[in-house]
């Protein structure tokens, strides 16, 4: 891969990345290794900020310290990108582009909080010029690496489509594909970007050009915006990965209502006949995981009527919730797709139940194969997949909303067949409350704000939410304090969510992702909750349910909108 569309084979890649010799070799001649350094840094942070990285950072305190390295790279960057000398070759756009939204969060948790300065000295119409903004086939690739989701740069996406529709469908995708989006200039690209790209997508006739590392964010993040017709892009995705497998090395295993037998080759029935075989398809589901929680006891009871296999990745399963199972099968991450289709074809399977879809690369590719003559998903992600070869979903009565909102046959099993069970080897922190009011007088001296606990995964803040909040805030009669408990909220992630909440609520509390007990200790110090919208909660109610918390939510015609009323 090179950068600067020059093979340099000879050059090793790095093992680490050190701020300093990384602020100096952007000022070099050699921007193959400054380029380098930065694709690894950055394939480092996707990993969780590797020990790999480095940097001297005398005299900053802790508190700011990630904004002061955050605004060292994001000023190396800068200086790399601004070079006239500086290009970007196939390889390395295509790599950088899967790595697009670290970027963006390094440039949004830095004091630039984006790089439209960069694109301003890259610009064809004279460098530092602000409008007219014009675009070639020198600074386009430039440009998509440095349009970021907190760009205050117009989008405009039919200019960019009719220049160069392959490279700009990358930015397209990387852009709705945020984990975070909770600024109003974030957010509302993605709500463009959904209302606009679907019907283009069919324009591209391969995956070649998108960012397959990322399409499974694209997929399931979807979810988390306000448009009514948020869902549209997963048809697109659908259709185009179906195509793309088919004219690959992978064919539909069942057809139909037969599973690929002959008349000729039908086995003979002796004994009493075998029960069917159900394939279950895993995302996430160690015994701490959310999934585990709503489905391990349905899953389980499945082996009275079924024999039970299941299909995940290694890393995803634990020794516990394979127990839940009567095969399970592990594949690798990097053969997954190829692994579990070859599962399935010799397993021969009846039904194919996803326990959800989205979460996983393989799991989105798999379900656009037929593997048997009934394939089913259930509610490990709260929305409709838009796949035609998913026949059902399987979801509990009360939790439906508008069956209008599904692609899928709804298929409607009783309110409680779907019980929940506490995260395994976790004992639970007993409710105790000091009721408010004897709390308030022993502090009679001044207010003591109603603690309003908002528990949420970081994909569910959004900037529409945040401002409900805040005029909540400013309508109540009595001080309240939004305390926010954040799954997945950790490094900079949790920099960039504070400092967009504390732009719209100052007097918040944001906390950084907390271990299960120590949730439910912090729930204790609570009044009440209030769920986050469109997407609402599951387990996060039951939560703080149980910790004996009242709550709030705002209902609507989707599934992840309706769960938790």
């Amino acid at each position: 891969m090179a950068f600067v569309g020059i093979p340099v084979g000879h050059l090793p890649q790095p093992d680490n990345f050190n701020l300093e010799q990384f602020e100096y070799q952007v000022t070099q001649a050699d921007t193959e290794s400054a380029a380098r350094m930065l694709l690894f840094m950055l394939t480092q942070l996707d990993g969780q900020w590797g020990p790999q990285f480095s940097a001297y950072a005398p005299g900053v305190a802790d508190i700011g310290l990630n904004r002061q390295l955050c605004t060292r790279i994001a000023g190396a960057v800068t200086t790399l990108f601004s070079r006239q000398d500086f290009t970007v070759s196939d390889g390395g756009y295509v790599q950088l582009m899967d790595l697009h939204r670290w970027l963006a969060l390094i440039f949004a948790v830095s004091l630039y909080r984006h790089a439209d300065h960069i694109i301003r000295n890259i610009n064809a119409a004279g460098g530092g010029v602000v409008d007219p903004l014009t675009l070639n086939s020198h600074n386009l690739r430039l440009f998509c690496l440095c349009y970021f989701p907190d760009s205050q740069i117009a989008l405009q996406p039919d200019v960019l489509w009719q220049y160069d529709r392959r490279t700009v469908a990358r930015l397209f995708l990387a852009l709705i594909s945020g984990r975070t989006l909770p600024t109003s200039a974030a957010h509302g690209k993605r709500e463009q970007l959904l209302a606009w790209l679907p019907d283009r997508l069919a324009e591209l006739d391969s995956l070649d050009f998108l960012p397959t590392a990322v399409l499974h964010d694209v997929y399931m993040h979807c979810s988390y915006a306000d448009l009514t017709e948020k869902h549209r892009i997963k048809r697109s995705l659908n259709d185009l990965i179906r195509r793309s497998l088919l004219a690959g090395d992978f064919k539909d295993i069942a057809v139909g209502d037969n599973r690929g037998q002959t008349a000729t080759d039908a086995p003979e029935v002796q004994g009493p006949p075998k029960k069917p075989v159900m394939l279950v398809v895993l995302e996430w589901f160690t015994s701490q995981h959310s999934v585990y929680r709503t489905h391990s006891r349905a899953l389980a009871a499945l082996r009275g009527r079924f024999t039970v296999h299941a299909v995940g990745l290694t890393s995803a399963v634990d020794t516990v919730s394979r127990q839940v199972f009567d095969v399970f099968h592990e594949v690798d991450t990097a053969s997954a797709l190829q692994e579990a289709w070859a599962i399935a074809g010799k397993l021969r399977p009846d039904v194919v139940l996803y326990a959800g879809i989205g979460m996983f690369p393989f799991t989105i590719y798999l379900s656009n194969l037929r593997l048997a003559p009934l394939q089913l998903v259930g509610l490990g992600h709260g929305a409709s997949t838009f796949c035609g070869q998913i026949n059902g979903f399987v979801i509990e009565e009360d939790l439906v909303g508008e069956e209008s909102c599904f692609s899928e046959t709804v298929i409607r099993v009783p309110a409680d067949a779907m019980p929940f069970v506490p995260p395994a080897d976790v004992r639970r922190v007993p409710v105790t409350r000091t009721p408010f009011l004897t709390r308030q007088q022993a502090q009679w001296r001044e207010p003591l704000p109603v603690r309003v606990a908002v528990c949420a995964s970081v994909m569910k803040i959004n900037p529409n939410f945040l401002a409900t909040l805040a005029e909540i805030e400013r309508r109540s009669r009595v001080a309240v304090r939004f305390c926010f408990y954040m799954g997945f909220a950790q490094g900079l992630t949790l920099d960039y969510l504070r400092d967009a909440i504390h732009a719209v609520l100052p007097g918040a509390e944001v906390n950084a992702h907390m271990p299960v007990q120590a949730y439910q200790s912090a729930l204790n110090s609570c009044e009440l909750f209030v769920s986050p919208f469109p997407y609402g909660n599951m387990n996060g109610v039951v939560d703080a349910v149980r910790q004996g918390l009242p709550g709030v939510c705002l209902t609507g015609p989707e599934v992840h909108s309706h769960i938790d009323e």
